[in-house]
Protein backbone atom coordinates (compact mmCIF):
# COMPACT_ATOMS: atom_id res chain seq x y z
CA UNK A 1 0.00 0.00 0.00
CA UNK A 2 1.20 3.51 -0.82
CA UNK A 3 0.34 6.18 1.77
CA UNK A 4 -1.00 9.32 0.09
CA UNK A 5 -1.07 12.17 2.61
CA UNK A 6 -3.14 14.99 1.12
CA UNK A 7 -1.51 18.35 1.82
CA UNK A 8 -4.03 21.01 0.78
CA UNK A 9 -5.56 21.86 4.20
CA UNK A 10 -2.55 23.83 5.35
CA UNK A 11 -2.87 27.27 6.93
CA UNK A 12 0.44 28.42 5.50
CA UNK A 13 -1.61 28.73 2.30
CA UNK A 14 -3.36 32.10 2.21
CA UNK A 15 -6.60 30.73 0.75
CA UNK A 16 -6.91 28.13 3.52
CA UNK A 17 -5.85 30.51 6.28
CA UNK A 18 -8.51 33.06 5.35
CA UNK A 19 -11.27 30.46 5.15
CA UNK A 20 -10.33 28.98 8.52
CA UNK A 21 -10.35 32.37 10.21
CA UNK A 22 -13.74 33.06 8.58
CA UNK A 23 -14.85 29.65 9.93
CA UNK A 24 -16.02 28.70 6.43
CA UNK A 25 -16.87 25.07 7.08
CA UNK A 26 -18.30 24.52 3.59
CA UNK A 27 -14.99 25.46 1.95
CA UNK A 28 -12.91 23.18 4.20
CA UNK A 29 -15.45 20.37 3.78
CA UNK A 30 -15.11 20.72 0.02
CA UNK A 31 -11.30 20.58 0.23
CA UNK A 32 -11.42 17.42 2.34
CA UNK A 33 -13.94 15.82 0.00
CA UNK A 34 -11.97 16.63 -3.16
CA UNK A 35 -8.82 15.09 -1.75
CA UNK A 36 -10.67 12.00 -0.56
CA UNK A 37 -12.23 11.44 -3.98
CA UNK A 38 -8.87 11.99 -5.69
CA UNK A 39 -7.43 8.97 -3.89
CA UNK A 40 -5.84 10.21 -0.67
CA UNK A 41 -5.37 7.67 2.11
CA UNK A 42 -4.85 10.34 4.81
CA UNK A 43 -5.75 14.03 5.18
CA UNK A 44 -3.10 16.34 6.61
CA UNK A 45 -4.22 19.24 8.82
CA UNK A 46 -1.89 22.18 9.47
CA UNK A 47 -3.39 24.89 11.70
CA UNK A 48 -0.23 26.98 11.97
CA UNK A 49 -1.52 30.23 10.51
CA UNK A 50 -1.02 32.12 13.78
CA UNK A 51 0.72 30.53 16.80
CA UNK A 52 -1.61 32.35 19.19
CA UNK A 53 -4.65 30.81 17.50
CA UNK A 54 -3.24 27.41 16.57
CA UNK A 55 -4.94 25.35 19.27
CA UNK A 56 -8.38 26.82 18.56
CA UNK A 57 -7.86 26.55 14.81
CA UNK A 58 -6.72 22.93 15.13
CA UNK A 59 -9.80 22.12 17.17
CA UNK A 60 -12.14 23.70 14.62
CA UNK A 61 -10.38 22.19 11.60
CA UNK A 62 -10.38 18.72 13.13
CA UNK A 63 -14.08 18.88 13.87
CA UNK A 64 -14.90 20.01 10.32
CA UNK A 65 -12.57 17.63 8.48
CA UNK A 66 -13.54 14.60 10.56
CA UNK A 67 -17.17 15.20 9.61
CA UNK A 68 -16.23 15.57 5.94
CA UNK A 69 -14.22 12.36 5.52
CA UNK A 70 -13.71 9.00 7.18
CA UNK A 71 -10.02 8.94 6.25
CA UNK A 72 -7.40 8.95 9.02
CA UNK A 73 -5.94 12.36 9.79
CA UNK A 74 -2.36 13.58 9.95
CA UNK A 75 -1.81 16.34 12.52
CA UNK A 76 0.90 18.68 11.29
CA UNK A 77 2.36 20.84 14.05
CA UNK A 78 5.37 21.39 16.29
CA UNK A 79 3.02 22.40 19.13
CA UNK A 80 2.26 19.43 21.44
CA UNK A 81 -0.87 21.13 22.81
CA UNK A 82 -2.33 21.62 19.33
CA UNK A 83 -1.43 18.07 18.36
CA UNK A 84 -3.11 16.57 21.41
CA UNK A 85 -6.21 18.69 20.88
CA UNK A 86 -6.61 17.32 17.36
CA UNK A 87 -5.91 13.73 18.36
CA UNK A 88 -8.41 13.81 21.25
CA UNK A 89 -11.15 15.05 18.93
CA UNK A 90 -10.46 12.50 16.21
CA UNK A 91 -8.22 9.65 17.35
CA UNK A 92 -8.97 7.32 14.47
CA UNK A 93 -6.93 4.23 13.65
CA UNK A 94 -3.87 5.11 11.54
CA UNK A 95 -3.68 8.68 12.91
CA UNK A 96 -0.23 10.16 12.25
CA UNK A 97 1.68 12.97 13.97
CA UNK A 98 3.67 15.21 11.63
CA UNK A 99 6.35 15.38 12.94
CA UNK A 100 9.26 14.50 15.22
CA UNK A 101 12.92 15.35 14.56
CA UNK A 102 16.24 14.66 16.21
CA UNK A 103 15.92 18.00 18.03
CA UNK A 104 15.79 17.63 21.82
CA UNK A 105 12.76 19.91 22.25
CA UNK A 106 10.74 18.02 19.63
CA UNK A 107 11.64 14.64 21.10
CA UNK A 108 10.65 15.72 24.62
CA UNK A 109 7.44 17.39 23.49
CA UNK A 110 6.09 14.94 20.94
CA UNK A 111 7.39 11.46 21.76
CA UNK A 112 5.11 11.17 24.83
CA UNK A 113 2.08 11.86 22.61
CA UNK A 114 3.08 9.12 20.18
CA UNK A 115 3.29 6.64 23.05
CA UNK A 116 0.13 7.83 24.78
CA UNK A 117 -2.10 7.72 21.71
CA UNK A 118 -0.23 5.00 19.77
CA UNK A 119 -0.09 7.12 16.63
CA UNK A 120 2.07 6.84 13.57
CA UNK A 121 4.84 9.40 13.22
CA UNK A 122 6.61 11.27 10.45
CA UNK A 123 10.28 11.56 11.39
CA UNK A 124 12.22 14.41 9.78
CA UNK A 125 15.93 13.84 9.24
CA UNK A 126 17.21 16.94 11.01
CA UNK A 127 18.48 17.60 14.52
CA UNK A 128 19.78 20.39 16.74
CA UNK A 129 22.61 20.98 14.27
CA UNK A 130 20.20 21.54 11.40
CA UNK A 131 19.60 19.55 8.23
CA UNK A 132 22.67 17.82 6.75
CA UNK A 133 23.32 18.47 3.08
CA UNK A 134 24.68 15.02 2.35
CA UNK A 135 23.78 11.34 2.40
CA UNK A 136 25.99 10.49 5.38
CA UNK A 137 24.46 13.18 7.58
CA UNK A 138 20.89 12.22 6.76
CA UNK A 139 21.55 8.54 7.40
CA UNK A 140 23.24 9.31 10.73
CA UNK A 141 20.06 11.05 11.91
CA UNK A 142 17.87 8.30 10.46
CA UNK A 143 19.73 5.68 12.49
CA UNK A 144 19.66 7.83 15.62
CA UNK A 145 15.89 8.33 15.35
CA UNK A 146 15.27 4.65 14.59
CA UNK A 147 17.22 3.59 17.70
CA UNK A 148 15.44 6.16 19.86
CA UNK A 149 11.98 5.21 18.64
CA UNK A 150 12.58 1.48 19.09
CA UNK A 151 14.04 2.07 22.57
CA UNK A 152 10.69 3.63 23.54
CA UNK A 153 8.84 0.47 22.53
CA UNK A 154 7.44 1.93 19.31
CA UNK A 155 7.50 -0.32 16.26
CA UNK A 156 9.24 1.07 13.20
CA UNK A 157 6.24 0.07 11.10
CA UNK A 158 4.56 3.17 12.56
CA UNK A 159 7.38 5.46 11.36
CA UNK A 160 7.52 7.43 8.11
CA UNK A 161 10.95 8.95 7.46
CA UNK A 162 10.95 12.26 5.57
CA UNK A 163 14.23 13.35 4.00
CA UNK A 164 13.14 16.98 3.64
CA UNK A 165 13.46 17.67 -0.05
CA UNK A 166 14.76 21.11 -0.95
CA UNK A 167 14.20 22.91 -4.27
CA UNK A 168 16.11 21.44 -7.20
CA UNK A 169 16.84 24.98 -8.38
CA UNK A 170 18.99 25.77 -5.34
CA UNK A 171 20.15 22.30 -4.29
CA UNK A 172 21.45 20.48 -7.37
CA UNK A 173 22.49 16.92 -6.71
CA UNK A 174 20.34 16.40 -3.62
CA UNK A 175 17.90 14.12 -5.45
CA UNK A 176 20.61 11.50 -5.93
CA UNK A 177 21.58 11.29 -2.25
CA UNK A 178 17.94 11.30 -1.15
CA UNK A 179 17.23 8.35 -3.45
CA UNK A 180 20.31 6.60 -2.05
CA UNK A 181 19.13 7.30 1.51
CA UNK A 182 15.74 5.76 0.76
CA UNK A 183 17.36 2.61 -0.63
CA UNK A 184 19.64 2.29 2.42
CA UNK A 185 16.83 2.95 4.90
CA UNK A 186 14.62 0.25 3.38
CA UNK A 187 17.53 -2.21 3.59
CA UNK A 188 18.49 -1.40 7.18
CA UNK A 189 14.98 -0.81 8.53
CA UNK A 190 12.58 -2.78 6.28
CA UNK A 191 9.67 -2.24 8.65
CA UNK A 192 9.91 1.54 8.38
CA UNK A 193 8.14 3.64 5.77
CA UNK A 194 9.23 6.63 3.70
CA UNK A 195 6.89 9.60 3.13
CA UNK A 196 8.36 12.75 1.61
CA UNK A 197 6.86 16.18 1.02
CA UNK A 198 7.05 16.08 -2.76
CA UNK A 199 6.25 19.59 -3.96
CA UNK A 200 9.35 21.23 -2.42
CA UNK A 201 11.44 19.78 -5.26
CA UNK A 202 9.86 22.14 -7.80
CA UNK A 203 9.62 25.31 -5.71
CA UNK A 204 10.58 28.41 -7.69
CA UNK A 205 10.56 26.66 -11.06
CA UNK A 206 8.06 26.88 -13.95
CA UNK A 207 5.73 24.01 -14.89
CA UNK A 208 6.14 22.54 -11.42
CA UNK A 209 3.75 19.69 -12.11
CA UNK A 210 6.20 18.08 -14.54
CA UNK A 211 8.99 18.03 -11.97
CA UNK A 212 6.76 16.75 -9.18
CA UNK A 213 5.54 13.82 -11.26
CA UNK A 214 9.01 12.93 -12.55
CA UNK A 215 10.49 12.88 -9.06
CA UNK A 216 7.56 10.89 -7.66
CA UNK A 217 8.29 8.08 -10.12
CA UNK A 218 11.96 8.08 -9.08
CA UNK A 219 11.03 7.97 -5.39
CA UNK A 220 8.71 5.01 -5.89
CA UNK A 221 11.42 3.19 -7.83
CA UNK A 222 13.84 3.70 -4.93
CA UNK A 223 11.41 2.18 -2.43
CA UNK A 224 9.41 5.16 -1.18
CA UNK A 225 5.98 3.96 -0.04
CA UNK A 226 4.38 7.28 0.91
CA UNK A 227 4.28 10.94 -0.03
CA UNK A 228 2.80 14.22 1.14
CA UNK A 229 1.20 15.53 -2.05
CA UNK A 230 -1.68 17.40 -3.60
CA UNK A 231 -3.72 14.46 -4.98
CA UNK A 232 -5.81 16.92 -6.99
CA UNK A 233 -2.76 18.10 -8.96
CA UNK A 234 -3.29 17.07 -12.61
CA UNK A 235 -1.69 13.72 -13.35
CA UNK A 236 -0.34 13.19 -9.84
CA UNK A 237 -2.37 10.12 -8.93
CA UNK A 238 -2.07 8.77 -12.48
CA UNK A 239 1.72 8.96 -12.20
CA UNK A 240 1.67 7.26 -8.81
CA UNK A 241 -0.59 4.42 -9.95
CA UNK A 242 1.30 3.97 -13.23
CA UNK A 243 4.70 3.78 -11.53
CA UNK A 244 3.52 1.22 -9.01
CA UNK A 245 1.92 -0.89 -11.75
CA UNK A 246 5.06 -0.89 -13.92
CA UNK A 247 7.32 -1.74 -10.95
CA UNK A 248 5.20 -4.71 -9.91
CA UNK A 249 4.05 -3.06 -6.69
CA UNK A 250 0.37 -3.24 -7.67
CA UNK A 251 -0.63 -6.91 -7.81
CA UNK A 252 -2.07 -7.71 -11.25
CA UNK A 253 -2.30 -3.91 -11.75
CA UNK A 254 -5.62 -3.99 -9.91
CA UNK A 255 -5.35 -0.50 -8.37
CA UNK A 256 -4.48 0.91 -11.79
CA UNK A 257 -7.38 -0.90 -13.49
CA UNK A 258 -9.87 0.14 -10.79
CA UNK A 259 -8.76 3.77 -11.06
CA UNK A 260 -9.22 3.64 -14.84
CA UNK A 261 -12.72 2.21 -14.51
CA UNK A 262 -13.60 4.92 -11.98
CA UNK A 263 -12.32 7.67 -14.28
CA UNK A 264 -9.45 8.65 -11.99
CA UNK A 265 -6.58 8.26 -14.48
CA UNK A 266 -6.28 11.82 -15.73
Amino acid sequence: MFTVIAERINMTRKSIREKVWERDADFITSEAGRQTRAGATHIDINAGGNPAKEVDDMRWLTEVVSRATELPLVFDSANPVALEEGIKICNRPATIINSITGEKVRIEGILPLIKKYKTGIIALTMDDNGMPENYEGRMKITRKLARLIESEGISLNKVYFDYLIRPASTNPGQAKFILDAIITTKKEFPQAHIALGLSNISFGLPARNNLNKAFLSMLIGAGCDGAIVDPCEPGMMSTLLSARAVLGLDEYCMDYICAYREGRLK
